[in-house]
């Protein structure tokens, strides 16, 4: 089939989960700037961006002059996602009762609904289908300044009892990374993990990805949870975009 523009048809396979659309070009074709974004509109409009994403299969695209590979574009199933990573306006926890005076503001994820937290250290949470990103505070044993929870966090098995701790709450629990971050000035641990949940008989499986920040004598934890799939490689995105927005204001008061 002959495309037009130098373009013609040479072939498709598969590879495990990834299908291979191959083309043979003219001499004087060069791909455009945006081609990997156009390919991912096009796939949108054309209705199987959702198929792809759903089903975890990547699409590379090859491009051939005389048998010689000229261009390849690659494109993970994740990057297919319809999923809107836009943030609304500031919200406040300040003065919230489960806040424990902690004051922090964020911006949460549109289209998600904002919900009252429904256990006891819940403040608020945010939610979209199977996902949630929620605000927890918990009382720390002291108060901490920000130098003695960074030489804290510096020491490997201090960190490793966190990781157990907080990955208590699943059954067959493997973390995948952690690291030690900053959020709004304030020293953090970051990590990912995926196990098991059950709810009323039936097991799930679970990813969550999470940062503890030692605020003062609180843990503030920002827990995002869903299924263990593809949307939530996807969403990861958002996490970081709602965490990267939070604000401690009472730092800033001069």
């Amino acid at each position: 089939m002959d495309f037009g523009n130098g373009l013609t048809v040479k072939g498709c396979y598969a590879i495990g989960r990834t299908l291979v659309y191959q083309y043979q070009v003219s001499e004087d074709w060069f791909a455009p700037e945006n081609s990997k974004t156009d390919l991912i509109e096009n796939l949108k409009k054309s209705g199987y961006a959702e198929t792809y994403f759903n089903n975890d299969i990547n699409v590379e695209y090859q491009y051939f002059f005389e048998n010689r590979l000229r261009e390849k574009i690659s494109i993970k199933s994740y990057e297919l996602t319809s999923l809107n990573f836009k943030l609304g306006d500031y919200i406040s926890i300040d003065g919230h009762p489960k806040a424990k005076g902690v004051n922090l503001k964020l911006k949460p994820p549109m289209g998600w609904q904002i919900e009252e937290g429904d256990r006891p250290n819940i403040v608020k949470k945010f939610l979209f289908k199977n996902n949630n990103y929620m605000i927890i505070v918990k009382d720390n044993i002291m108060f901490f300044s920000r130098n003695e929870i960074s030489e804290l966090l510096s020491d490997d098995e201090y960190v490793n009892e966190f990781l157990l701790e907080a990955s208590s709450i699943l059954s067959n629990q493997q973390i995948l990374y952690h690291r030690i971050v900053s959020v709004d000035k304030y020293p953090s641990l970051e990590f990912t993990m995926r196990g098991e949940m059950e709810r009323l008989g039936v097991k799930m499986k679970i990813r969550q990805k999470c940062w503890m920040i030692f605020f003062e004598d609180k843990i503030v934890y920002l827990q995002c949870s869903g299924l263990d799939n593809n949307e939530f490689t996807a969403l990861e995105k958002l996490y970081n975009l709602i965490t990267n927005s939070v604000i401690f204001p009472e730092q800033y008061d001069y």
